[in-house]
């Protein structure tokens, strides 16, 4: 299966798209680019805005559940829903899941090679390389 971002075309809309949230300060439950958003609206919103897909049904989640969830909320409903498939390897446009306590519960959206997108609790939208540790 052809990633959705392999065109030059898709890929600068992804960096965009991504680029317009920067800034935004963290809010849960919430999807308002410049007011608040959290990880996985955040997510949603940049793959709504490319066309990946046109409604986001959010998953059932609470933002401590990876401190005391062995399972991961997130994980789940990312495996059920039809446009992510895992694939060994990281490229643009990819979902990463990034596990806080006990379970995969903050997301991010790879933008390219070097850097990805995400909102971090207590803080804002903003770029991180896969090389910095958290």
């Amino acid at each position: 299966m052809t990633p959705y971002f392999s065109t030059p075309e898709r890929l600068a809309a992804l960096r965009a798209h991504a680029e317009q949230w920067l800034g935004t300060p963290f809010a849960a439950h919430a999807m308002v680019r410049g007011a608040g958003v959290d990880c996985v609206h955040l997510g949603a919103a940049i793959y709504m805005a490319c066309g990946v897909f046109t409604e986001f049904a959010p998953p059932n989640y609470s933002l401590d559940a990876g401190a005391h969830q062995a399972g991961s909320q997130v994980v789940a409903w990312l495996d059920s829903h039809p446009s992510f498939l895992r694939f060994p390897s990281p490229q643009a446009g990819d979902c990463l899941c990034f596990r806080f306590g006990k379970s995969e519960h903050h997301i991010g959206v790879l933008v390219d090679d070097k850097k990805f997108i995400h909102a971090l609790p207590r803080r804002s939208v903003q770029f991180s390389s896969l090389r910095e540790s958290y």
